[in-house]
């Protein structure tokens, strides 16, 4: 269950921590399971860095989505391998809460993969591409129309490329879409939308906006109209650790700068009544 504090967190800023949500046994049985597969399949080995995708200096915008440093979806993984640990009794009852008890369709999978190893020597940076919306967003629609899920696999330090968030963005686009009447909004033309009408998120998505961006967008808050707060926020948190977001809050992956790689799961909760959208193939 969600307390007051974490409830309102969610619903103000879209994305809230749940510490624990899942024991960190059955985190490390998970994170077990994803380096057997990449074992398996890749011949990357956890004792052994040397088989591990070395880091590159410089590492360009456009390559963090994808490519050698990064295993992203189920196709990494044996059609059983579902995660049922990462569905734990706090993390159903979240659900329950959010969504209404019964009213919310059971993940196939409670894990799609969300690697990245060490991929960058240079400084974390707020980065100004990439970001974007993992479901469209509709005037029609009438409450929460899922709840997205990231499960923490091993320990997640800032820099150590966890997604980016930014903070109330979901209410941003849910006004968009309502006052535009706009049935169908894309993650493209959301943020096309949001980049013309709000100039700090203009600012983050620019490539001329080079400097002081961990200042200006993670530590500085900025009130934008109808009063909503905007800040970057990066996903950190330790094994067993549980996120929590709304579907339409404006994201971003960013360079894993640290020593150690990422294991995070991601899932999908639909509410009854709503089509499953496969964010990862």
């Amino acid at each position: 269950m969600l307390t007051a504090e974490q409830r309102n967190e969610f619903d103000q800023y879209g994305i809230v921590r749940m510490p624990g949500a899942v024991a960190k046994s059955a985190a490390e049985e998970m994170l077990a399971t994803v380096w057997n597969c990449l074992r398996d399949r890749y011949h990357i080995h956890r004792d052994a860095p040397d088989t591990w995708p070395g880091p590159e200096p410089g590492a360009v915008e456009v390559q963090q989505i994808s490519g050698a440093h990064r295993f992203n979806g189920t196709r990494h993984l044996p059609k059983s391998e579902t995660f049922e640990q990462a569905g734990s009794a706090a993390v159903r009852g979240a659900l329950d809460e959010l969504l209404g008890a019964g009213n919310w369709q059971r993940p196939d999978r409670w894990g799609s993969l969300l690697v990245a190893f060490p991929e960058s020597t240079d400084h974390f940076d707020v980065p100004s591409s990439n970001w974007h919306l993992d479901f469209p967003a509709s005037c029609s629609s009438s409450g929460l129309t899922g709840v997205r899920i990231f499960t923490c696999l091993a320990k997640l330090p800032p820099g150590g490329g966890g997604t980016l968030f930014v903070a109330g963005s979901h209410k941003l686009v849910q006004n968009l879409a309502r006052e535009g009447r706009i049935e169908h909004l894309p993650s493209a033309d959301a943020r096309k939308r949001l980049i013309r009408a709000y100039p700090w998120v203009k600012a983050l998505c620019s490539r001329d906006e080079k400097a002081g961006r961990v200042q200006r967008f993670m530590k500085n808050r900025t009130k934008v109209a109808g009063g909503v707060e905007m800040r970057v926020n990066e996903m950190t948190g330790e094994p067993g650790d549980v996120f929590l977001a709304h579907p339409l809050i404006l994201h971003a992956p960013a360079a894993n700068c640290s020593a150690a790689p990422r294991f995070v799961l991601s899932a999908t909760a639909f509410r009854c009544g709503v089509s499953p959208i496969k964010v990862y193939p």
